[in-house]
């Protein structure tokens, strides 16, 4: 099981214009309902996280694996969407969620997200995206429908 994971607008959900706070290991914090939310499905399910996020270019997977760790969520497994080094490199996030489906086949996956380029994607795909609302993050309700997705395509 794969969790196809954004950071903002899912993890930190402090709106663009109010300033978000800096945590010592020099990332930004997490809203702690949402980082929960994600620690309990990474709990019943055991799923590994691939980063889609943009910040993904930001530090290595160890590194990343600490700020998890320090914001209370522990990942087993940890990768990136794809080797891209800059945001340059970048094509948006739809295009780069297909291509890495694409590559790695059949796999059990979700996506949690707030990137509407998704909604470009077929229906096939869309179907396991639980869309965030970026202001929230992961509620209740996105937990359920991630766990749903996740649980019952084994």
């Amino acid at each position: 099981m794969v969790i196809l994971l954004d950071i903002d607008g899912v993890l930190v959900t402090e709106p663009s214009w109010k300033k978000v706070e800096i945590g010592a290991d020099g990332f930004m914090l997490f809203n702690k309902l949402s980082a929960q939310n994600l620690a309990d499905i990474l709990l019943l399910t055991g799923a590994e996280v691939v980063l889609a996020s943009t910040h993904r270019i930001n530090f290595a997977i160890e590194r990343w694996l600490d700020i998890f760790k320090i914001r209370g969520v522990t990942i087993n497994k940890l990768s990136k969407l794809n080797d891209k080094k800059s945001l340059t490199d970048m094509q948006d996030r739809g295009n780069e969620i297909q291509e890495w489906i694409h590559k790695n086949g059949e796999v059990n996956y979700v996506i949690i997200d707030d990137d509407l380029s998704i909604n470009n994607l077929p229906e096939a795909i869309k179907q396991k995206w639980v869309t965030i609302k970026p202001h929230i993050g992961i509620d209740i309700e996105a937990k359920q429908k991630a766990l749903d997705i996740l649980l019952t395509n084994r």
